[in-house]
């Protein structure tokens, strides 16, 4: 940290928070909100209105168990070098008396009178770097109620066993002030769990970060005996495995079962070693809860309009691009995505890092020619493409759908979802792909009608061709760049030519290129089925499959599926009268709703 503040191409601004980002790639109009510090640049560290100020609160670095004072610094390595008033417990701003710090500084650095302040700064690239928080354990095994005052968490630990913790680096039973005989560690607390209000995912770091303490408690206390319960040791690489047989041969016992916690620190558990039918109580003097890690990344979320996952983390664009947001120009490090140790989130800043340095190698971006349009005379401004789009690119302005290009990622779920069709995709337009279903369905007679999507389906069907399997020569593939772009007219007007059968395909669920828009695609075939059960035409001739770029098989068994399935001519003609017929329905409906 103290290299990036001597840096002289980096500016670090401190004291500040994210509450706007506008714009797109290269041209970003980021909003910044200047907490006022109250010390000038200054201060000299000195230390003398330190020592003068005797208000206390709580010190949140250290985990509440320590205290500091309303002038002080975040931590000891923070920069800039210079003290930070907190104006919340600063008896000056709510008695206006206390002015000690102001008086005794002889660099008269104390400024009262700095206010909150915002600023717009233009920016070519985002890097979403918030972090997380430690899972807050209270009511887990007596934590956090007072009932078992020598319960304590990882993070309580960490700071105890830092020189520049409450502790002085000396592990301590709260209760007593004394070095504890014994020490039980309880892994998975709140973590990999079904419940609601607890994670339910492994927060990656737990393990190896228990491990770690165990053989630092034995290097300074080889005397102390140190049980570590679990739900499974999870570590990874070749270092982690090394610590943890190098725990296991200082003498940590390590036991495959949670316990259950009594007054006296008394642990029961069942050793599956010993049976099932041998509980086994013993008594430890410190308990510390291995609890996971919570995403922070909601509030940015809004901030950026990038999208969360289930899990609260930022969701990665795809899995080919690990630290890019579906927004490009907006890239995250370090656990914002998903749990990661130092090791990755160093790995994720480098990736992300290069990311930007694309973007500036020249003096233009270059963008996709997929990209939406709107025909301004159709556009009604009624917003419903805005709330399909999932990266962030329309907007409405005058009552009419504006696209912001260098954000617009080409999917076609806008033009799927506009009935005005006032939004095209360039390069696949309704005309051109009606054009290539007339082209496919000039001899409608047991033709199959793929329509795959550009990443995934269309890649596997390439690989069944390569890979040299066998498959009806009367498959003709539509390409599209999502499945998103099929709409239910598309597949209506292939059935209106003829079509006996229709496969839609596309990436699996949580692998598709543009997050969830395959999603949409399911939900639109399922409703189709549903409409052609009820006007009495077989739903099976309408196939929803998705097929990843490596299942060429799967593709060549979804079109043998396909191809047993018999269809005689009556219920074809049938198909082709009802859905022309439905056609020419919605164009009556179009022009009304556009000319009332």
């Amino acid at each position: 940290m103290v290299d990036v503040g001597r840096h002289p191409n980096i500016e670090l601004l401190t004291m500040c928070e994210v509450i706007d980002v506008k714009g797109y790639v290269g041209n970003f109009e980021v909003t910044l909100r200047k907490h006022p510090r109250y010390v000038t640049e200054d201060c000299t560290f000195c230390g003398e209105c330190l020592q003068r100020c005797n208000v206390f609160t709580e010190d949140e670095f250290n985990v509440n168990r320590a205290l500091r004072k309303a002038i002080h610094t975040p931590f000891l390595q923070s920069v800039p070098r210079q003290y930070v008033i907190d104006d919340k417990i600063c008896i000056h701003f709510s008695e206006e008396e206390c002015q000690k710090c102001l008086e005794d500084c002889k660099k008269r650095a104390i400024d009262f009178s700095q206010t909150v302040e915002d600023e717009m700064v233009h920016v070519g690239a985002v890097i979403a770097a918030t972090g997380v928080k430690p899972f807050d354990p209270a009511g887990l095994y007596g934590y956090g109620n007072e009932r078992f005052p020598d319960v304590i968490t990882s993070m309580e630990l960490e700071r105890m066993m830092s020189p520049e913790g409450p502790t002085q680096g000396k592990v301590i039973r709260p209760s007593t002030g004394r070095p504890p005989g014994s020490v039980a560690f309880i892994q998975c607390a709140g973590s990999r769990s079904l419940k609601e209000e607890e994670l339910a995912y492994c927060s990656k770091l737990c393990c190896p970060n228990t491990i770690k303490n165990t053989l630092l408690l034995k290097e300074y206390h080889t005397d102390i005996g140190i049980y570590v319960f679990h739900n499974g040791i999870r570590t990874s690489g070749n270092r982690q495995e090394r610590m943890f047989l190098a725990s296991r041969k200082q003498g940590v016992v390590f036991v495959n079962a949670l316990p259950e916690i009594t007054e006296g620190h008394v642990l029961n558990f069942t050793d599956p070693f010993l049976g099932e039918d041998k509980p086994v109580r013993k008594q430890f003097d410190l308990v510390v809860l291995a609890v996971g890690i919570v995403p922070t990344a909601k509030e940015m979320s809004n901030v950026l309009g990038v999208p969360l996952g289930k899990r609260g983390f930022v969701k990665e664009d795809n899995q080919l691009s690990p630290t890019s947001t579906p927004t490009n120009g907006i890239y995250f490090a370090g656990a914002v995505g998903s749990p990661a140790d130092i090791k990755q989130c160093i790995e994720q800043a480098g990736n992300a890092a290069v990311q930007v340095s694309k973007h500036f190698q020249r003096d233009f971006a270059e963008l996709s020619p997929i990209i939406a349009k709107v025909d301004a005379e159709k556009c009604t401004g009624c917003g419903k493409c805005g709330n399909q789009c999932l990266f962030g690119a329309i907007r409405i302005e005058d009552k009419v759908t504006v696209i912001t290009e260098a954000a617009c990622r080409g999917c076609g779920n806008c033009a799927a979802s506009c009935k005005f069709g006032a939004i095209s995709i360039v390069n696949y337009t309704d005309k051109q792909i009606r054009a290539q279903l007339r082209a496919a369905l000039r001899q409608p007679k047991d033709k199959i009608i793929v329509f795959a999507c550009h990443w995934c389906s269309y890649a596997g069907a390439d690989f069944a061709g390569t890979s040299r399997l066998q498959y009806s020569p009367n498959t003709r593939i539509i390409k599209t760049m999502c499945s998103c772009r099929v709409t239910a007219d598309l597949i209506g007007h292939a059935f209106a030519l003829g079509a006996p059968k229709v496969i839609v395909s596309g990436c699996h669920p949580g692998d598709c290129h543009y997050l969830d828009n395959n999603m949409f695609t399911r939900d639109r075939v399922t409703k189709l089925k549903e409409e052609l059960r009820s006007k009495g035409i077989n739903p099976h001739r309408l196939m929803l499959e998705w097929i990843s770029a490596a299942e060429g098989q799967r593709f060549a068994e979804a079109v043998h599926k396909m191809e047993r399935l018999m269809v005689d001519e009556d219920e074809i003609e049938l198909s082709k009268m009802l859905f022309r017929q439905s056609k020419e329905t919605k164009k009556k409906r179009k022009k009304a709703e556009i000319n009332p």
